[in-house]
């Protein structure tokens, strides 16, 4: 399967309260894996898995959307190098 053929499906509606999600990217299987969720179904093509579908409970969804005119964060302190300060010759 090429990379323009890959595709992460989000669908949910308000009455059933899940959010389905089909995904050829096997980074969001691993996330969703990680999270404690098992794939509801495997879809295969000559014995290779191409994608898997999962049902995540829509309370438990969070997908990470920033705004875009939010400042950033600013570094921790700890990362923050100190500045050298040179020591002035007599005059």
């Amino acid at each position: 399967m090429r990379k323009a053929e890959k595709e992460t499906i989000l669908r949910w509606d308000s009455a059933e309260k899940v959010v389905h999600v089909y995904s050829c990217h096997q980074r969001v299987w691993r996330r969703a894996e990680r999270q404690g969720y098992t794939p509801v179904r495997r879809h295969f093509i000559e014995g290779v898995e191409i994608a898997r579908q999962y049902r995540i409970p829509l309370a438990s969804f969070r997908y990470g959307f920033k705004d875009l005119n939010r400042p950033r964060r600013p570094a921790p302190t700890w990362l923050v190098k100190a500045k050298i300060h040179q020591k002035k010759g007599r005059k």
